[in-house]
């Protein structure tokens, strides 16, 4: 983040873990803070399941993060051959049990010539050879140089494994290591040429050897069963995830094998179909970062290849979406009011008079108009029969505007009875899209049949975005439209601000509606 490099740090487990975040920079550090108690949580995860035994390919693939680790912290910069020749020179002494107390490897520290030849000698070459071979205890040698970058990656990974298992990893970690070293000594000679050495580590993707092997479409289902998303968010992530199984092709099949490349060329592709950034990022990004997210916290995975996956967004002039004018609202609710059907006749009003989200009012039901305090009031919740609205905070208590109450809405809830007002009683199913998504697209329609057009005006949503303007113009707070509207506070403090039905209701009532129209002379000038 903002070009600060990660960041190494040992610590002890006690009662209380404590170590500096190393950065002033209170993002860097909420970043850092976060990243921190993932590990702790991943760890503690470990000790609780005890050692486990892993595979042979999970053993170079691992070993392969120092690999990248080295080569990723060093390459641009990579000091001199010197440096890396007396890296090499220690890996290989411990490797062939000619030095039991080499220097110990450490992520992202410069290896230090001034040592290497301090125990070897000018020529490092010969100064190895020198030492006999096999003459210390070799699994000692390698946890006193590879021990710290060993242990290092099994807590990024949450791993606990048996004796037997790092044993073998410590062997592989000193080959990782050295091949590196190769690498970073050709580097910092000026030879930039890839290294073919680097294709041959698996990617890092199961946390432990007795995880069973996920499909997308399983990891999909499971999160859905617990997390009982809202069915529009069901429908559409399916669909979404149909697209991006597709793209996977076999790896679908196994969310271990999907790669951070997997998912940025499928953003790509999305971008190729000239998908709206807005689109990709929130809806395709975010419904696979949610996933493999759920697929770490409950441990299928250890890494989330879609992390930091973004398709670049530019806000073009001229796309930006509008609020209705006061004549194209007051032309609104003019036809609705002629309507029969009482969706067109009354969600225009419920919409306009109250800023709602026009799912919110199409999930009305009588019993939830009510009397408090003397003030007709509508409860916006989810409706009973499987209903969902936005978040938390969109539950609210909503104020009648009196134009409603004049026109009849009170006496057409009273015919309707204390089920839903406008439409048919919906399955319940939490896959099952709500009926009211067909109420609202069949009012989209219909208002765009009137002749509302302009795609920079939302058919329905056009509305909301009215109201915070009416309110506006009438002196009605951010603070207290945002209230009216289910809006979140936009602060701390915001979330301690609390109005009363009293204080709404005066608000709405000061609204106009339908809004008031200029008046014109008889040439037609205002």
């Amino acid at each position: 983040m903002k070009g600060e490099p990660s960041v190494p740090v040992t610590v002890t487990a006690g009662q209380f873990i404590k170590f500096s975040l190393q950065t002033y920079d209170p993002d860097i550090a909420k970043f850092r803070h976060a990243a921190a108690n993932i590990q702790v949580d991943r760890h503690i995860q470990a000790w609780r399941q005890g050692p486990s035994t892993i595979s042979h390919i999970q053993i170079v693939a691992l070993s392969g993060e120092i690999y990248r680790l080295l080569v990723d912290r060093f390459r641009e910069n990579p000091g001199s051959p010197a440096n890396w020749a007396a890296f090499k020179a220690f890996n290989r002494a411990a490797q062939e049990g000619r030095l039991l107390n080499a220097p110990s490897l450490m992520p992202g520290e410069l290896p230090s010539e001034a040592q290497a030849f301090a125990i070897f000698g000018a020529e490092l070459t010969q100064g190895v050879n020198a030492m006999p071979a096999d003459t210390v205890d070799a699994l000692k040698a390698l946890e006193a140089r590879f021990g710290v970058v060993t242990d290092w990656i099994l807590q990024k990974h949450g791993l606990s494994i048996d004796a037997e298992c790092r044993a073998k990893l410590l062997r592989h970690v000193a080959t990782s290591s050295q091949d590196a070293g190769w690498s970073l000594k050709r580097n910092a000679e000026g030879d930039y040429t890839p290294d073919t050495k680097a294709a041959r580590f698996p990617p890092v993707s199961v946390v432990t050897a007795s995880v069973k092997i996920t499909s997308v479409d399983d990891l999909f289902d499971k999160w859905a069963n617990e997390t009982k998303p809202a069915a529009s968010t069901h429908s559409t992530w399916k669909s979404n995830l149909r697209n991006l199984k597709n793209h996977l092709g076999p790896k679908a099949d196994d969310i271990t094998r999907i790669t951070a490349e997997d998912i940025v060329s499928w953003k790509d592709a999305a971008v190729a179909r000239e998908l709206a950034s807005k689109t990709i990022n929130s809806s395709y990004l975010g419904m696979a970062k949610t996933l493999f997210n759920y697929a770490i916290s409950n441990k299928m995975l250890s890494e989330n290849p879609a992390e930091n996956v973004r398709a670049a967004a530019k806000s073009r002039a001229g796309s930006a979406m509008l609020p209705y004018t006061d004549e194209e609202v007051a032309r609104l609710l003019a036809l609705a009011a002629n309507e029969e059907s009482p969706q067109m006749r009354w969600l225009p009003w419920l919409a306009a008079c109250s800023g709602a989200r026009i799912g919110e009012v199409a999930q009305l039901w009588g019993n939830r108009i009510k009397l408090e305090d003397g003030i007709h009031v509508m409860l916006i919740t989810p409706a009973e029969d499987g209903g969902s609205i936005k978040n938390e905070g969109s539950e609210r208590v909503v104020p009648i505007h009196p134009a409603l109450i004049k026109a009849g809405f009170l006496d057409f809830v009273k015919s309707k009875g204390n089920g839903p007002l406008f439409y048919r009683r919906n399955s319940g199913r939490a896959s099952s899209r709500h009926s009211t998504k067909g109420v609202t697209n069949r009012l989209s329609t219909w208002i765009r049949e009137q002749g509302f057009t302009d795609p920079r005006k939302a058919p329905n949503h056009a509305l909301r975005h009215y109201f915070k303007s009416a309110a506006a113009k009438v002196g009605i707070s951010d603070s207290l439209a945002d209230a009216i509207q289910g809006h979140a506070a936009k602060n701390d403090a915001g979330r301690y601000r609390h109005f009363d039905i009293k204080t709404k209701a005066e608000a709405i009532a000061s609204l106009p509606f339908p809004p008031k129209m200029p008046k014109t002379d008889k040439d037609g000038d205002a």
